[in-house]
Parts: structure tokens; C-alpha cells; sequence
């Protein structure tokens, strides 16, 4: 869910091909005249771009994705734009990237820093309580729904589609789980917003390691299933943030298919990348 606040370098490269022609041959026997073809048509060169909007353009693109970046980094703290004043933002940034003298110093940074860390844990003591009563009351409600099953765990998930016989077989104590779940999802929250999503006609690999809920579904349902699920937050990420979207005690809702079981490839050196949505080692709850 995070990646790296600044590229350490930005490389545009040009790569040209030269070939060299080999001296012409007199063959031993002359060979017949091919006949004449149509001569290829050279697709026209494009036009250079002005310099000022290659500037303009690119400066645009480059501020994209710094801020992408920073807003996946920063929102898992509960930082948002209506926490930045935008030309002091933009201050700070190009005093950093021209690498001036801060027009505040070290002292003033770390308090404002400070302060800003102290209004952040309050907000988000008060967005756990909200979230907290909001998602129980949603699944309060939902669990009423014809179809919905409630599992010991308070795992929700409805049956969209039934799958076939195969299903997860768990390893023997002592024994390490090798296998590997690929799977197509969609998570969004209970007002309905998309948090993150498998690429279409994509599925995810995955092992265990995930949230809590969608351990518990992986090792529950069929092969070729696809379920509903409604997560509480004790189920997935808990009283903590987990993104800009994932608030503090934040109810999930998956729509999820296992397409297949199998072996998982051996991790390269390293280790092997969890994929989302990623959740502690602690096994699912009971059923």
C-alpha cells in the first residue's frame, strides 16, 4: 500500500539503433530480378513539443505523482488536503527540491510537526468511536438480510455464487502451508466507496496472510465460489488506520471468487510481497 515517498532519480533515456551496411557481393550465378514492389510509406515524424509546454506538462505530471505518492503515504496517518495550507505546501516542497536555506527553523518544524501529530490522535480517537458504532450498526441490520449468514467469528458473507466441491485442506501440524490462493475482489466500504479492487480479468495471488475475515473465507469456501463478505473492523484492520480511505475501526465489504487453489512458487530472495488486502499471521477466527 506504500511506496517509496520520492524517487531518488528521475532518468529519461533515449536509445538509437545504427546498422551498418556490408559491402555488396558478386554472386556466382546471377540471380533473377525480384519483381517490383511498393515502396515502403515512412510514417511522418512528429512534431517536437514546445519547450514551455514540455515544461508545463511535465512539472503538471511530476506534481501528480509526487502527490499520489504523498497521499498514500501521509493518509495513513489521517493526513488529508484540508490539512495543508497550499502555498506554504508548495513553499516548503521547492525550498527542498532547489535545496534552500528552510525558511522556518529546525525548532518551529518540529513543533508545528508535533502539533499536528497531537490533532491527528485526537481526530482519530473520535473517527474509531464513529466508525465503530456506524459499522455495527450496518451490520446489525445486514445480518437480518434472507441469505446472510453470521459466522461465530461475526464474519458476514452471502452466497452469490455456489462454486464447485474442491476447497481448502489445511496442512499437517508442524507442516508449513504452501499453497496459493488466486482470486478476483472488490473492497468497498459500507457508503459504498471503492478502496481497492484485483485487476479485471486478473486474479490475485495470495497466501494466508491476510485480514483476519478474508483468511476465514479463503479457507472456508469453494473453489469457483464467490461471496459476499462484511467484515467488522476486529476482523480486518482493527482500531487502526490503514489507509486514507481505511479509517480506525472502518467495516469492509468484499465481493470475492476463489478461481483456484495451488502450489505457491518459491519466493525470490528477499521474500515474496503480501498482496491486498494484508492483514496479520493470526489464524481466522472460529466458525
Amino acid at each position: 500500500m506504500i511506496r517509496k515517498f520520492i524517487p531518488s532519480a528521475l532518468a529519461i533515456g533515449l536509445v538509437a539503433s545504427v546498422y551498418a551496411e556490408k559491402p555488396a557481393q558478386t554472386p556466382a550465378v546471377e540471380p533473377a530480378k525480384p519483381e517490383a514492389s511498393t515502396p515502403a510509406i515512412e510514417a511522418p515524424a512528429k512534431p517536437a513539443m514546445d519547450p514551455a509546454l514540455v515544461k508545463a506538462d511535465s512539472s503538471y505530471a511530476l506534481g501528480l505523482r509526487t502527490g499520489s505518492t504523498f497521499g498514500q503515504q501521509f493518509g495513513r496517518f489521517g493526513v488529508g488536503a484540508a490539512d495543508i495550507q497550499e502555498d506554504m505546501f508548495i513553499k516548503g516542497f521547492m525550498a527542498a527540491v532547489k535545496g534552500d536555506k528552510p525558511d522556518l527553523s529546525e525548532e518551529k518544524l518540529q513543533a508545528a510537526m508535533q502539533a499536528l501529530g497531537d490533532l491527528l490522535q485526537t481526530r482519530e480517537k473520535e473517527s474509531a468511536a464513529t466508525n465503530l458504532e456506524a459499522g455495527n450498526k450496518f451490520l446489525a441490520e445486514n445480518g437480518k438480510r434472507q441469505g446472510v449468514i453470521t459466522t461465530k467469528s461475526g464474519l458476514q458473507y452471502e452466497v452469490i455464487a455456489k462454486g464447485g466441491e474442491e476447497k481448502y485442506v489445511a496442512p499437517k501440524e508442524g507442516t508449513e502451508d504452501t499453497k496459493q490462493f488466486l482470486v478476483n475482489y472488490k473492497g468497498t466500504l459500507i457508503n459504498g466507496k471503492v478502496f481497492d479492487a484485483s485487476p479485471e480479468g486478473s486474479p490475485v495471488p495470495m497466501t494466508l496472510q491476510v485480514v483476519p475475515g478474508f483468511k476465514e473465507a479463503l479457507t472456508t469456501m469453494p473453489v469457483g465460489a464467490k461471496w459476499k463478505l462484511f467484515l467488522p473492523a476486529s476482523l480486518a484492520y482493527g482500531d487502526k488506520r490503514a489507509s486514507a480511505d481505511i479509517g480506525p475501526n472502518t467495516t469492509l465489504i468484499f465481493e470475492m471468487e476463489l478461481v483456484k487453489i495451488q502450489d505457491a512458487p518459491a519466493a525470490p530472495e528477499g521474500g515474496m510481497p503480501f498482496p491486498m488486502p494484508q492483514g496479520g499471521p493470526d489464524g481466522a477466527p472460529e466458525q
